[in-house]
């Protein structure tokens, strides 16, 4: 394939999904940081540091003491040390909710839905609020297409890899695509990671629907153990007997009618690099603390540890804040590197002449056309799964779930930037005069003195 034929094919993948892809990777850049967000926004989650911490079980009597009504799921330890214990409890009327624990004090901060920035994004991220698995297709095909797109732009972009340290400095369309080349080249290993592990998902997804059974998560065998209600200090204690170097991240009680029912799940991290919590796992018998499960990332295979890689690459929680802020950035600059695409493919339809405009129009537009569907189609998925799965039962009725006010402005502004853009891009791939024609507007103004007379052009010499 020669240049014209790769430019082709990276200004398609571009311009088709280009305007989802923004949508997607713009989520996921949030998603990356929403515990954080959600940590600013929502004063129950902060606590003061202290210099002793609450015990797992002081933790777990503190939800109990606080839910007399209803059942305690799972505790999940704090990201940050100024950052309180979360406990799930689940109400008779199947309603879920949080309970914030301060992690010093063993005392109840705050009560919330399930519903909050870290759940928003996830789930917009992960499959648009659909339900099924159409979401999941429409997020992972993004994934092909970025890839696609990189491809072509390296075999257009000639000798890409001298040029990282290479910027022309222009004005208006030189400027843009100088920026648009030098932030792809310096964004290549973050769209390989974040592509391939997108589409690692859309193989999973399309695994589980052929063949029914999961390809990602192996489920423990089932256990035989008897009843009992050993405190939970002393299962904690069994665990940290057994693995001494496990930084226990959630503690969580099967249902009944599990096969591991009578045992505590505990998973967390025990000094093995990008891995998620689960690859270190146990299930313990309540009734003497023994060990029946017991799973470390270093046994696994090199196919379920990657299962349990992707994660961490995907969203870069493997190091803390610090790895979380390198991909936010970047995520942001893959953001900017779709809008500055769509800039100057529109810059080129208004240059182009009216039959090669005409001849682009009808994909532009279907393009467009089907993205917004899927858009709309978020909007009202989105409000029912915030209505039904995290909303509360008030006298037979759903409700929405409560936010803190900050969780509710910073979800109503994301939301009405994000329409903003897509509101605009749609408006330069539907009318790209409108570039044009801002063009000549700002080339008129920079001739304008600010004395407010334009000025005069010098007269043009006359050959004798």
């Amino acid at each position: 394939m020669g240049t014209r034929a790769w430019f082709r094919v990276h200004s398609f993948t571009g311009v088709i999904t280009g305007l989802m892809l923004f949508v997607v990777c713009w989520s996921g850049t949030f998603a990356t940081v929403s515990h954080e967000i959600d940590w600013l926004l929502t004063p129950e989650r902060r606590a003061t540091v202290q210099p002793e911490p609450a015990s797992w079980g002081e933790i777990h009597a503190a939800a109990l003491a606080a839910a007399t009504d209803a059942e305690v799921r799972s505790l999940h330890a704090p990201l940050y040390a100024n950052a309180t214990y979360t406990a799930w409890i689940a109400r008779d009327d199947d309603s879920s909710r949080r309970l914030f624990i301060d992690p010093y004090t063993a005392r109840v901060t705050g009560e919330r839905s399930g519903f909050d920035v870290a759940r928003f994004f996830r789930s917009f991220h992960m499959n648009l609020f659909m339900p099924g698995s159409w979401g999941y297709y429409i997020v992972g095909a993004t994934g092909i297409t970025m890839l696609i797109s990189m491809l072509a732009a390296l075999f257009l972009y000639k000798r890409w890899w001298t040029r990282f340290f290479r910027f022309k400095s222009g004005s208006g369309r030189a400027f843009f695509s100088e920026l648009h080349k030098t932030a792809g080249l310096w964004s290549l290993w973050f769209v390989l990671l974040i592509g391939v592990t997108g589409v690692w998902y859309l193989i999973e997804i399309a695994a589980r629907d052929l063949t029914g059974e999961s390809i990602n998560f192996r489920p423990p065998p089932a256990f035989d153990v008897a009843k009992g209600a050993t405190p939970l200090d002393e299962l904690v204690a069994s665990v940290r007997e057994a693995r001494p170097t496990l930084d226990i991240r959630m503690i969580g009680w099967p249902d009944e009618d599990q096969p591991q029912s009578n045992t505590l799940y505990f998973d967390g991290q025990d000094r093995h690099l990008l891995v998620r919590n689960r690859a270190n796992k146990l299930y313990v018998a309540e009734h003497d603390g023994s060990i029946v499960f017991d799973q470390a990332a270093s046994d696994l295979s090199l196919y379920w540890r990657w299962i349990d890689t992707v994660d961490p690459l995907h969203f870069g929680d493997f190091a803390g804040l610090t790895t979380k802020l390198i991909w936010f950035l970047f995520g942001l600059l893959l953001s900017g590197l779709i809008l500055t695409g769509t800039y100057l493919h529109a810059k080129r339809l208004a240059a182009a002449s009216g039959s090669a405009r005409r001849h682009r129009w009808p994909g532009t537009l279907l393009a467009v056309a089907v993205t917004m569907a899927i858009i709309l189609s978020t909007v009202y998925f989105g409000l029912v799964e915030a209505r039904d799965y995290y909303g509360i039962a008030v006298d037979g009725a759903m409700r929405f779930p409560d936010l803190a006010p900050g969780v509710s402005a910073f979800l109503i502004a994301w939301i009405a930037l994000t329409l903003g853009v897509i509101a605009l891009w749609c408006c330069l791939l539907i009318r790209p005069s409108l570039v044009s024609t801002a063009s000549r507007a700002n080339a008129q103004i920079s001739t304008i003195p600010q004395s407010g007379k334009p000025l005069q052009k010098p007269p043009r010499s006359r050959r004798v």
